[in-house]
């Protein structure tokens, strides 16, 4: 199967998944709770509150991950294969969809838990967010930094590239100097 019709199919969950989620009625009282000790400050509610949309949410972002991946790999695709960087880019999607998979559990267990342990001063799901999930695309910048000379832009492609330029530098002065 080839990337471009992966991103289809990606695309298409993603449509599917969001149409599914338009047709989940909210049930009553799923909406915020003032919170028992801060009355400024509003508990999100529970598992029991949000019985399908939860795991339509954890697919959507998976979904959406796995889109992110197959970009990447287009992008970085030479000749239809990904070559050796299949393996550091499938490595670092199993890691964001584990990472996101934890996000949404940690959020299923302390939902409506007015007595839920902190991390860092956040709330479970929040610290996952802040100090796991977002900085996690980091991986894939560190991969392409990493192994740029070798994978991305190597010696040959180099030399390829200088003679191309040189090639269309003389195209351009002979067509300057014709009238």
């Amino acid at each position: 199967m080839t990337i471009p019709r992966i991103l289809l199919g990606l695309v298409l969950a993603s449509a599917a998944l969001l149409l599914a989620a338009s047709g989940v009625p909210e049930p009553p009282g799923a909406g915020p709770a003032p919170h028992p000790e801060l009355p400024t400050l509003l508990v999100g509610g529970d598992g029991a509150r949000h019985p399908g949309i939860l795991a339509l949410g954890w697919a959507f972002g998976a979904v959406q991950i796995a889109f992110f991946a197959a970009c990447f790999a287009l992008g970085l695709a030479r000749g239809g294969r990904l070559g050796p960087i299949g393996r550091p880019l499938l490595v670092g999607l199993v890691l964001h969809e584990a990472l996101w998979a934890g996000l949404v559990a940690s959020y299923a267990w302390t939902a409506g838990d007015p007595e839920a342990r902190l991390w860092g001063s956040f709330p479970l799901p929040t610290a996952w967010m802040l100090y796991a999930l977002w900085p996690f695309p980091l991986w894939f910048a560190a991969v392409y930094l990493i192994h740029f000379d070798s994978w991305f832009l190597n010696a040959g492609d180099l030399e390829r590239f200088r003679a191309r330029v040189a090639e269309l530098g003389a195209q351009r002065a002979r067509e300057e100097r014709e009238p």
